[in-house]
């Protein structure tokens, strides 16, 4: 098994070519995960994805879901915690105003046993999640 960075990932994934994408790394990016026989892909690769679709390629939530969970139905690709990866997708959806990021560390954090996540995220951000508490002034 070989590990990827977001760089990597989103070469393999969109395969841009200009003066920061060269052909050469879409072609390696290509060969390395086509040549490979599993790839492992952390939530903090998930998350800088998303960061890159939204933010660079200006992709919508749903456009978002549908690569992340295309990838993520490719038993190709491994990931650090795929039940938290799946729900923090399906949250993903639901909840607006939740960045994925947020979704994946409520998830881990819940997967990982813990009964709430504390933020001071109010409730139409990550405090939103049902497994999340928002702290206040008291």
């Amino acid at each position: 098994m070989i590990a990827i960075d977001t760089n990597v990932l989103l070469r393999f994934l969109f395969k841009p070519v200009d003066v920061k994408n060269p052909k050469w790394q879409v072609d390696a990016a290509e060969a390395l995960i086509n040549s490979a026989d599993k790839v492992f892909i952390s939530s903090i690769v998930i998350a800088e994805t998303e960061w890159v679709l939204e933010s660079v390629f200006d992709c919508n939530r749903q456009e978002i879901y549908s690569v992340i969970h295309e990838l993520a139905s490719n038993s190709k690709f491994q990931f650090d915690d795929w039940s938290a990866l799946n729900n923090a997708l399906l949250d993903y959806i639901e909840y607006n105003a939740v960045e994925l990021s947020d979704c994946l560390i409520a998830r881990r954090a819940q997967n990982e046993g813990a009964t709430t996540l504390f933020t001071f995220e109010n409730e139409k951000k990550l405090g939103a999640l049902p497994v999340v508490t928002t702290l206040r002034k008291i």
